[in-house]
């Protein structure tokens, strides 16, 4: 039974892949539309929603960011670490690796995990790993930056308003918020549905270097984290977080 609630947030991710995985091999379609939906109205409207539905304070940003600065650190060294033992060199490996899947994957599990709160939190760091994507993304790839794509996705915009509106304590009539929200709820089945229709039409499985990577992105991934939480103190910042959501108080001036 425990293991059964251990495994609950991870449980609806993967049998809405499976569905969509399923639904490639019973009926074909086009994803580019469904992409261009996600891309240009759901996933903005479910940035501006989560980044709007909780407390956030610049502290929470700067840990945030700090953590993801040392996480790319860590397992960049831990690439270049692998590169060097194997005699082996790729871009199109490095990124991968270097680079999780905050969006399709990281929404799903932080939203049951966590609830809406995780769900902020993870929305903020799918908009740094967006923005870090699209300027160290396409230099590891290029071999040079092009540090105006990322304002091509309605994503920052979103981003930037949404924290806007939430450091400034505005408040959004619910007349208005109230289907941004249901926009941004309905894009998360939406994109995993879409994982596993694209995970149909995966051909062939290379092992060696895939599942090297795979392994690198994951345990090389979870060490590096564990030892920003410990660098930067997020534990005790999520104890904070905890308590202030449980008493609904909030920094400002004492009264």
């Amino acid at each position: 039974m425990d293991l059964f609630k251990a495994l609950s947030p991870v449980i609806p991710v993967f049998m809405l892949i499976a569905s969509g995985f399923a639904f490639a091999h019973w009926k074909r379609i086009s994803l580019t539309s469904v992409t261009e939906l996600i891309v240009y109205l759901g996933t903005p409207a479910l940035v501006f929603s989560s980044l709007v539905s909780r407390p956030l304070f610049a502290g929470d940003i700067a840990v945030l960011f700090g953590g993801i600065l040392i996480i790319f650190a860590i397992v960049g060294l831990l690439i270049r670490l692998y590169f060097f033992i194997f005699q082996f060199s790729s871009r199109g490996f490095a990124l991968p690796c270097l680079f999780m899947n905050a969006g399709n994957m990281g929404f799903p599990l932080a939203l049951f995990a966590f609830g809406e709160a995780g769900m902020q939190r993870a929305t903020l760091m799918f908009v740094m790993l967006t923005f870090l994507q699209y300027s160290l993304g396409i230099y590891i790839l290029n071999g040079r930056g092009n540090w105006t794509e990322i304002f091509r996705l309605p994503l920052i915009y979103a981003a930037i308003m949404g924290i806007s509106v939430n450091l400034a304590q505005l408040r959004i009539p619910e007349l208005l918020l109230q289907p941004i929200t249901m926009l941004g709820q309905a894009t998360i089945p939406i994109m995993l549905i879409s994982l596993g229709y694209r995970l149909h039409d995966v051909e062939s499985l290379q092992w060696g270097h895939a599942l090297g990577g795979g392994l690198l992105r994951i345990f090389g991934g979870f060490a590096a984290a564990n030892i920003a939480v410990n660098l930067i103190g997020a534990a005790g910042a999520v104890v904070n977080f905890v308590l202030t959501e449980k008493y609904r108080q909030h920094p400002g001036p004492a009264r």
